[in-house]
């Protein structure tokens, strides 16, 4: 049995779209045992998107590595929620990649799993903060894909709200304009740019303000009920700002350690004053990413 925890992430984190992520200390179990057959099976598993997407993945390693991969079984367990925007297909991109790389006979390369992830999943971000911990910021080169990672101080946690709905991100990017406004993609840079130097620096208290006005989210609100109440209502509690965690419906806010109570507390009676149950979490930011069990 090949197991591996794989943690949530958030992306995005207001302007860095498609670039920027922070793992979380929420995580995913992923366990394959091989099989004789050359079949990839899911027991267990709610329908058969599992399914198909370790099938893929196997499928995806095998013709990369010019290697035949046998068969699995996979099961998935932990608390990363689905279709919540924090990650949980990542989870099982890396998790069955890195099976089929010890598979194969290959050494551990997190950068070899990043790769055929971040091509599975689409975009990089996720499966980048996931793979390698902490605050990450990705980019796409003619040379493959380069990233570079940050620890997040220990005084910085996350508040998350979860509400009861999914959101797809497929759905949540057909929403966005093909074209930004030159003002918009310019505070884009310029706040990505910021909160970047925040965070590898570890001054946490410079990231109040910059997490507002994401031009994405403006849009994705829409589809994120509640976004616009608790992100006023954790401002109000102290937190240093709230962000859609990658395309919703997760909210996250940045909080100090000692002001999480009272944010969780303010986020949490936002969506009840609307009459929306939401489970309402503080995390750790997870500062090791992917790792064989």
């Amino acid at each position: 049995m090949l197991r591996f925890r794989v943690p949530a992430s958030t992306t995005n984190l207001g302007h860095g779209f498609d670039c920027l992520g922070i793992a979380l200390a929420a995580a995913n179990t992923i366990s394959v045992e091989p099989a004789s057959t050359t079949m990839v099976s899911a027991p267990g598993a709610p329908d058969d998107g599992l399914q198909r997407m370790a099938t893929t993945v196997r499928d995806a390693c095998a013709k990369r590595w010019s290697v035949p991969l046998p068969g699995f079984t996979v099961r998935v367990g932990g608390d990363v929620p689905v279709a919540r925007g924090m990650g949980s297909s990542s989870t099982i991109y890396l998790g069955v990649a890195a099976a089929c790389q010890q598979l194969a006979g290959r050494p551990f390369a997190k950068q070899e799993l990043l790769e055929i992830a971040a091509a599975e999943e689409g975009h990089p971000d996720n499966a980048a903060a996931a793979c390698m911990g902490g605050f990450t910021i990705v980019a796409a080169t003619p040379q493959g894909l380069r990233w570079s990672r940050f620890a997040v101080p220990s005084d910085l946690v996350a508040v998350v709200a979860i509400p009861p709905f999914e959101v797809k991100t497929s759905e949540a990017r057909r929403i966005l304009p093909q074209q930004v406004e030159r003002a918009e993609l310019v505070r884009s840079l310029q706040r990505s740019a910021l909160i970047t130097a925040v965070l590898a620096s570890g001054r946490i208290s410079e990231l109040t303000g910059l997490f507002d006005d994401a031009w994405h989210e403006q849009y994705r609100a829409t589809v994120n009920p509640g976004l616009i109440e608790a992100r006023a209502a954790a401002h109000q509690a102290g937190a240093m700002g709230t962000i859609l965690s990658g395309s919703g419906s997760t909210v996250l806010s940045f909080s100090q350690r000692a002001r999480a109570g009272e944010v969780a507390n303010a986020v949490l009676a936002s969506y009840r004053t609307r009459s929306v149950t939401a489970e309402v979490r503080t995390l750790e930011f997870d500062n090791t990413g992917l790792e064989a069990l």
